[in-house]
């Protein structure tokens, strides 16, 4: 069974604010209890729910996804949400917060919102989700901090990875783990 979402803090008749409120109000909360440990399961709850992490990891390897055998894709997308996490939380410590600042609309069927990231001592940042409609939900399939997808960023570095290794996946694992690995010390 998945975990359920949080509570909507948006009118029901805007289903797109009402989810990305949804994942800024599960973002915010990732600290909540001080804990990493309680923050990386949060995390991992909200990729659960609001991401398509199959479709993201699809497009992150390219043409490679196609070559891979299932217990690569397996190990793949285990390293791959690692990576995810890591990211994701790093830039959520220390009071940082999302906000729901507007939607766009549809463009080949997807929808994209933005959030304000705000943290104590930096720059904020907008975060654009491009979310996708799956049945009566939605899922989100990138994120571009500033402007720039952190999909395509990663399925370039992939590329350049596996053009180094001969296209060998394991290359690939091997790099999201050590930075997965780096946790948030490296914030």
């Amino acid at each position: 069974m998945s975990p359920s979402p949080p509570a909507a803090t948006a009118e029901p008749e805007d289903p797109v604010r009402a989810f990305v409120e949804q994942v800024n109000s599960a973002s915010n909360a990732f600290f909540a209890s001080g804990s990493e440990a309680d923050a990386r399961e949060k995390c991992r709850q909200l990729l659960a729910w609001a991401f398509d992490m199959q479709a993201m990891a699809e497009y992150a390897l390219a043409k490679a996804w196609d070559t891979t055998t299932s217990e690569e894709r397996k190990a793949f997308l285990d390293a791959f949400e690692d990576e995810i996490v890591t990211a994701y939380l790093r830039r959520m410590t220390n009071g940082a917060a999302l906000t729901y600042v507007g939607a766009r609309e549809p463009f080949k069927g997807d929808r994209y919102a933005a959030s304000r990231l705000t943290q104590p001592g930096k720059a904020d940042q907008t975060w654009i989700w491009r979310i996708r409609p799956a049945g009566d939900k939605w899922r989100i399939v990138d994120v571009m901090v500033d402007g720039h997808s952190a999909l395509f960023a990663e399925r370039q570095e992939y590329a350049q990875v596996l053009q180094d290794n001969h296209g060998d996946i394991n290359a690939v694992i091997a790099l999201i783990r050590n930075r997965a690995a780096r946790g948030l010390q490296s914030k």
